[in-house]
């Protein structure tokens, strides 16, 4: 009996029906119920042979907001009232709207730049190139001392240590900090070291470390010198203010005239290292104090990137650069009584302010040889301190003064600059802190910028050294060879003079792309000397030129021609072409940079006139001129006898070696 055949009995009996739901053709469905009912159960349970795995759980925990943090809060717009009363604007929206919402930064610019700076404990083997941005913004907020900043002027050294208290200050405040004070042993700062040790009682009372390292246990500080060596004059680091003051007084005079200055550096920042990469970390800043750039300035990148891996900013305390020279020559008084106690002038290296020469040397004016002042540091000491996040300080006794220092001005040790510039004023002409690569690159995409660098590459443009002015005519063959041999002075000259317009003329076509003002000044003031030169020198040759050709006197009477300065150039239309130009280029350089040195250049350049002209005198140069010789009636002056009674005179101490 099959499986339906026992359900049909049980009914029946169960029932007693006679016919139940299985009879019949109930089978039919009732077949196909069940089959239907076992695949879908067969289905269902297919998936239940294996366990189901348990999910993972992630929580994730947010950090509570800090005491000082506010949470944001996200305002759903019907959360907002509007009120129809007139409110008290401020801010952007105030009446001097413009002006609040104008961004300030201690550097000019129109786009303003918020540069992000990395955080300074990240130290290991990894160094990261900083960021070539400072603070820039569209006016100048002269109170904003910044990071990098390299044009900050003091009158002295001691100021110069005033203003650095502030900065130790602020690093105290972020943790324990290490001040690494290096010296330059040089006699020229002998003087400058006594001054700043007896400076540094007072800002340590001012940090609060005076006489106490218990009171500020967390400053302490190394004392490094330097001159053809470097040595370590504390033997570690300490935090009592009379070691300090101590080890820097007696620090000895280095004579060798050797100054071994990012050596220094260098070293110092390998003493230091166990600060920065041992815990717990302490800051570490390093303090220079010179006067001369040094004579190991090949080694600039290579400290740079040292300190850079480190995170220690390099503070310098140094001079301003000359405007586009090396050398200049500094007031030397001595202080040693052993040596002769007169005043010297000594040639000493302060610059340039720039890594490629940026200015054409025209020998022209009234302050032809003078040195100005660039407005900023040399340049490897400022780019040291740009990229580490340090200040170059620079220190001269007449940097306040706005008019023309003298000799008898100048501060004694202080170097012959005869003209200071504005520093909220030379902020917009900070010199490129990049790269040499990056330079050259800068300079190949721009022909005018190339033209200039080669330019100043040149040797120095020597006008005529005193020209001949005044030809007198004995007669017409002697005046002929006067007019000649003159014209051989503007001969010599010419070809250099044209060589170097040609060079700066190549790149006129890309002045229009050059953005910066430095640059833009640059350019237009070299082309603008260079043209003036040629100019006046061509003029010069094409006057004696039509002189040799027969001049008339108007007066019968005057015997001798002489050329004078004139503001008209009337040789020639290429020559007044160029003299239109000369000017228009000096003009501007007058107009859209005030108060800077290519100003004050061009502006020098325009008092002298392009042109000349003829007047004619009378000089008897055919009369008797009475001889010359010694008049019996005058004695022969006698021998100062009391010269002989003197006491030999004291050595002077050699001016190279300072």
């Amino acid at each position: 009996m099959n499986p339906l055949q026992k359900l049909q009995q049980w009914w029946h009996d169960s029932l007693g029906d006679e016919e139940g739901p299985f009879d019949g053709d109930t089978p039919a469905w009732a077949v196909s119920l069940v089959i239907h009912v076992v695949v879908l159960l067969g289905l269902a349970l297919a998936g239940l042979g294996e366990p189901p795995r348990t999910a993972r759980s992630v929580t994730v925990i947010e950090a509570p907001l800090a005491a000082d943090e506010e949470p944001e809060l996200d305002l759903e717009p019907q959360e907002i009232a509007v009120s129809e009363e007139p409110q008290d604007a401020s801010g952007a929206e105030s009446e001097q709207s413009d002006a609040v919402a104008m961004s300030l930064a201690p550097t000019l610019s129109e786009v303003s730049v918020v540069p992000v700076e990395p955080a300074p404990d990240l130290v290991g083997d990894i160094s990261l190139e900083p960021v070539d941005l400072q603070p820039t913004a569209q006016a100048i907020d002269a109170a904003v001392m910044v990071k990098g900043a390299v044009g900050v002027g003091t009158t002295g050294a001691a100021g110069a240590v005033d203003l650095l208290t502030d900065v130790i200050a602020q690093s105290l405040q972020q943790r324990p900090t290490v001040v690494c004070w290096v010296f330059d042993q040089s006699v020229s700062l002998s003087a400058q070291r006594q001054q700043i040790a007896a400076r540094l009682d007072r800002v340590f009372d001012e940090l609060g470390a005076n006489r106490s390292s218990a009171r500020r246990p967390e400053l302490t500080n190394m004392v490094v010198a330097f001159g053809q060596g470097v040595a370590v004059v504390t033997p570690k680091p300490t935090g009592e203010v009379e070691e300090v003051v101590k080890a820097i007084a007696s620090i000895p005079v280095d004579d060798s005239g050797a100054e071994m200055t990012f050596t220094a550096i260098r070293r110092t920042a390998e003493a230091a290292r166990i600060f920065r990469t041992s815990s717990p970390k302490k800051n570490v800043m390093i303090v220079v104090f010179t006067d001369e750039v040094g004579n190991d300035q090949d080694k600039a990148d290579d400290t740079t990137r040292y300190c850079q891996t480190l995170g220690i900013p390099v503070h310098v305390v140094g001079v301003p650069a000359p405007f586009g020279i090396a050398e200049v020559r500094m007031k030397y008084v001595e202080f040693d009584p052993k040596f002769q106690q007169d005043e010297q002038w000594a040639v000493i290296e302060q610059g340039p302010e720039t890594l490629f020469p940026e200015v054409v040397r025209v020998r022209s004016g009234r302050f032809a040889d003078d040195a100005i002042d660039s407005g900023f540091g040399p340049f490897s000491l400022s780019k040291l301190c740009a990229d580490t996040g340090g200040i170059y300080f620079r220190v001269h006794a007449n940097s306040g003064a706005r008019g023309k220092v003298t000799n008898e001005m100048t501060a004694p040790m202080s170097s012959q600059l005869r003209y200071f510039f504005d520093p909220d004023v030379m902020r917009a002409y900070q010199p490129d802190y990049v790269s040499q690569a990056k330079l050259k690159q800068d300079l190949a995409a721009n022909r005018a910028k190339q033209a200039l660098v080669e330019a100043a590459r040149k040797s120095v443009i020597e006008p005529m050294d005193s020209p001949d002015m005044v030809f007198p005519r004995k007669d017409e063959g002697a005046l002929k060879n006067l007019l000649g041999e003159a014209q051989k002075t503007a001969a010599r000259l010419q070809p250099k003079i044209d060589a170097l317009y040609e060079l700066l003329k190549s790149g006129q076509a890309d002045r229009g792309r050059i953005q910066e003002k430095r640059w833009q000044a640059g350019y237009d003031l070299a082309l603008g000397r260079v043209l003036a030169v040629k100019v006046r020198t061509d003029a010069y040759n094409l006057m004696l030129a039509q002189a040799s050709l027969g001049m008339n006197f108007k007066n019968p009477k005057n015997d001798t021609w002489r050329l004078e300065a004139s503001d008209e150039v009337k040789v020639g239309s290429a020559t007044e072409k160029l003299a239109k130009q000369a000017t228009e280029l000096l003009e501007r350089v007058v107009n859209d940079h005030p108060g800077t040195p290519w100003a004050l250049l061009a502006a020098e350049e325009l008092r002298t006139p392009l042109g000349y002209e003829w007047k004619e005198a009378f000089t008897d140069v055919n009369g008797v001129k009475p001889m010359a010789g010694n008049n019996p009636n005058v004695p022969n002056a006698r021998a100062d006898d009391k010269k002989k009674m003197l006491a030999p005179p004291k050595p002077r101490r050699d001016l190279k070696r300072l």
